[in-house]
């Protein structure tokens, strides 16, 4: 397929409609053309809506399950109950010899639950910033086809969106850009804004 007016070394020489038409399949998609001679070609592609599918780390929190892209994972460390007493008012831990502030993901998202003994700080950056979420679990990755929010939902700031599980149940998908910057800001700032 090529809509150049005439071959050169450069350009004119297009891509094989067979190359077009497996990719196309490949994403469950579909091609259909339609020529009428001497007036031009149809091509139809019909490919499905969610192709938005990201690496994501499937973590609990409370009873939740949400979905961090493992894009923005820097590393995961257990948050000790020593450690969790030291920090309270301060939320900052220490990683090797660098402060890094974090966010009590059940808090944020008011569970209501008790905390699990043995939770974990998931380190995620943007940037040059980077903020550890305190997660109860670490439940392993999780390829994630992406569902956009309802426009009712929009303005959840935390969230940039939802994935289906396999048991039908739905995890939310974290925008860190979003939870990096609120665990940047003073937590003055942060309790006034959440």
């Amino acid at each position: 397929l090529s809509t150049a007016a005439a071959i050169t070394n450069l350009s004119g020489r297009g891509v094989g409609m067979d190359v077009v038409k497996k990719t196309i399949e490949g994403l469950r998609g579909s091609i259909e053309i339609a020529s009428t001679p001497g007036e031009g070609s149809v091509v139809s592609l019909r490919i499905p809506l969610t192709l938005a599918i990201i690496d994501g780390l499937l973590v609990r929190v409370g009873s939740g399950r949400y979905v961090i892209p493992l894009a923005t994972v820097e590393e995961c460390v257990e948050l000790t109950p020593t450690q969790d007493l030291r920090s309270t008012g301060r939320s900052l831990i220490t990683l090797r010899d660098e402060l890094v502030p974090f966010i009590r993901l059940r808090e944020q998202f008011a569970t209501g639950t008790p905390p699990d003994p043995h939770q974990k700080i998931v380190v995620v950056a943007t940037g040059q910033d980077r903020v550890g979420l305190v997660v109860d679990q670490i439940l392993g990755d999780h390829q994630t086809v992406i569902k956009p929010l309802s426009s009712f939902h929009a303005d959840v700031g935390a969230f940039s969106g939802a994935t289906i599980m396999g048991d039908g149940g739905v995890a939310l998908i974290l925008d860190i850009g979003h939870l990096v910057a609120s665990g940047q800001r003073p937590e003055t700032q942060m309790r006034a804004a959440g």
